[in-house]
């Protein structure tokens, strides 16, 4: 299953920050017309690189459902991030 939230928080050493949820089912309602572009573009360019085109998406849908879980953490001097995908 793809992810569905993720939440970004964002602070100094110091002080303890901020945290921001972000719902993805937004961000895919979103990118649903780019998303309606960009797929006959990918058909193509598959069978053009003589690959299953099906096979390409269901790959790219792995990688998508490969996200859950993930957690990235950027650390500057003076300032933390942290990204968790749920």
């Amino acid at each position: 299953m793809i992810p569905v939230a993720g939440a970004v928080r964002v602070g100094d050493y110091r002080v303890r920050g901020f945290r921001l949820s972000i719902p993805f089912l937004l961000l895919w309602v979103l990118m649903l017309p780019l998303l309606v572009l960009i797929v006959p573009v990918l058909f193509v360019a598959a069978i053009c690189a003589r690959l299953n085109p099906f096979m390409a998406v269901w790959a790219i849908l792995r990688v998508l459902a490969a996200l859950r879980g993930t957690q990235v953490e950027v650390v500057n001097d003076s300032v933390s991030m942290l990204l968790n995908i749920f």
